[in-house]
């Protein structure tokens, strides 16, 4: 089994087909879970509670708080130390947003303006192999209470250094900051992307930020696959700059690498042969997408919806696909022995009755879809609606920064 997401990217007139349109249309997202999370640790994205909520600041000054006390762990004496920043990430989605793309460059200018002894240097493979440390970090919206379904009322930002050279957290900070207009929508790659899902390294990248401290060991699955992430970032920086040629080039040369296994590398060739007008080859690169969720056991598949209806997007340039993707996220649901609820979501706009009606009935649409391509399957979907309940981002708005809260999610559940 494998889950699916589908959610909806902000566009504007003159870019991509992919992201054409998007401001009038809504999207929800599909995501199938194969188990209960183990532990009793907080979900991913949010700290765990405690008894008096932390006080907020603004977010420039818990950015400063969170930076400064990270690189105030590195003397002067130890000489001079190079630092590359892995790109920051939300800590619930592990996508880049317009916002952590923001403190990535926040970084390098404090570090240069502070901290003489630092060299920022990007994230090359080359400047992976003689840099002493790698900053990391995530930010997100949380409850500031720590309550799972409270209302999203703080930004939290969490940041660290991973030591290279013992592999191990060698600090650690974090800070939480009233809620601002700061724009968490996808970055660029990110909105274009068919397939949303956190594969190893990415989970990894997240836990060590957020539920490390000072000394703890960090996992191979994210030291092992640097040199592919700086590749990684090499190629999305080409996709992004409009040479689609360079960026397949590079996540080829990544996919050909055992630490190339990765979601996004497979969302980058695939939107790098899409840009080059190769169908039959994106078309491959599509169905090792949804090989690759087999294997991890997590997919997200993209496509968009009219705002407030199940309609699919009307621009055949941006639906066109969904047929074909439909038939192929059907063909693997219905080889799997299982019964599943395909529960729907939505956002924290409108009322909740309506909200819990859109679910429902999105929910059900796909479960016709899924039942056309795949008879068999049908008896074995059961549809319900969860409104807004079980929110992602949580915030009272329909955009971008939002898309994943309007979801429908695929659970295994018993036939009988």
């Amino acid at each position: 089994m494998f889950p699916i997401v589908t959610a909806y990217r902000s566009a504007s007139l003159g870019e991509s087909p992919l992201r054409l349109l998007s401001a009038l249309c809504a999207a929800f997202a599909i995501v199938l879970t194969l188990a209960q999370p183990a532990g009793a640790q907080p979900a991913p994205g949010q700290p765990a509670a405690t008894a008096k909520p932390p006080p907020l600041v603004p977010l420039e000054q818990a950015f400063l708080k969170a930076a400064t006390a990270l690189f105030e762990s590195i003397p002067a004496a130890q000489g001079r130390t190079v630092i590359v920043i892995d790109p920051l990430v939300d800590g619930v989605t592990g996508i880049q947003s317009v916002a952590t793309r923001n403190f990535d460059r926040r970084i390098a200018q404090l570090v240069a303006e502070r901290y003489r002894h630092i060299e920022i240097a990007a994230l090359t493979p080359e400047n992976v192999a003689r840099a002493r440390y790698v900053f990391i970090g995530t930010f997100n919206t949380i409850n500031n209470a720590g309550q799972p379904t409270g209302p999203r009322d703080a930004f939290w930002i969490c940041f660290a250094l991973v030591d290279k050279q013992s592999k191990t957290v060698h600090a650690r900070s974090v800070a939480r900051a009233t809620l601002s207009d700061v724009d968490i929508a996808p970055a660029s790659f990110f909105a274009d992307t068919p397939v949303w899902g956190l594969d190893s390294a990415t989970t990894a990248y997240i836990e060590t930020c957020q539920r490390s401290k000072p000394g703890d060991p960090v996992s191979a699955a994210y030291l092992d696959q640097l040199p592919a992430a700086a590749r990684i970032r090499e190629a999305t920086a080409a996709y992004e700059a409009g040479d689609a040629r360079r960026a397949l080039m590079l996540y080829r040369e990544v996919q050909a690498t055992e630490a190339g296994d990765q979601i996004r590398t497979l969302n980058g060739v695939y939107l790098s042969l899409t840009a080059l007008g190769e169908k039959e080859a994106a078309a491959t690169a599509f169905a090792q997408l949804v090989e690759g969720g087999l294997k991890l056991g997590r997919l997200g598949v993209l496509f968009l919806f009219q705002r407030g209806t199940t309609d699919f997007n009307e621009d055949a340039r941006v639906s066109a696909q969904y047929p074909a993707w439909i038939s192929e996220i059907a063909a693997r649901a219905g080889a799997a022995d299982t019964c599943l609820q395909v529960v729907g979501h939505a956002s924290r706009t409108g009322g909740e009755p309506f909200n819990e009606r859109l679910s429902l009935d999105r929910a059900q649409r796909i479960v016709m879809l899924l039942s056309e391509r795949a008879p068999a399957l049908g008896a074995r979907l059961k549809p319900a609606g969860s409104g807004s309940r079980e929110v992602l981002v949580g915030l009272p708005r329909d955009d971008a920064s939002t898309a994943l809260d309007r979801r429908v999610e695929f659970k295994p559940t018993s036939c009988a």
